[in-house]
C-alpha cells in the first residue's frame, strides 16, 4: 500500500510536512514508534498519532501516517 509519514501539528493533527513515502503491507496503529533515516548521524524519532486509510476513485488503498517528532 502507498504510504505517506507526515510530521503533524501536535495540538490539531493537521499535517505539516511530509517525512517519508514508502510502500508497505504493515499494519500500522497508533503509538507506534518508527525511526526515520536520513544519512548520517541519529534517526529521527517519532510516534504515530493517527492512520488515515483511504480508498481512491480507481479503487486503490493509500494511507497517510500522522507522527509527532520525539
Amino acid at each position: 500500500m502507498e504510504t505517506e509519514l507526515y510530521e503533524s501539528d501536535a495540538f490539531t493533527a493537521k499535517k505539516t510536512s511530509l517525512l517519508s513515502r514508502f510502500q508497505s503491507d504493515y499494519r500500522f496503529q497508533k503509538g507506534d514508534e518508527l525511526y526515520i533515516h536520513q544519512g548520517e548521524g541519529r534517526p529521527l524519532k517519532v510516534r504515530l498519532i493517527d492512520v488515515r486509510v483511504h480508498i481512491q476513485p480507481d479503487g486503490r488503498l493509500t494511507r497517510e501516517l500522522l507522527s509527532l517528532k520525539l
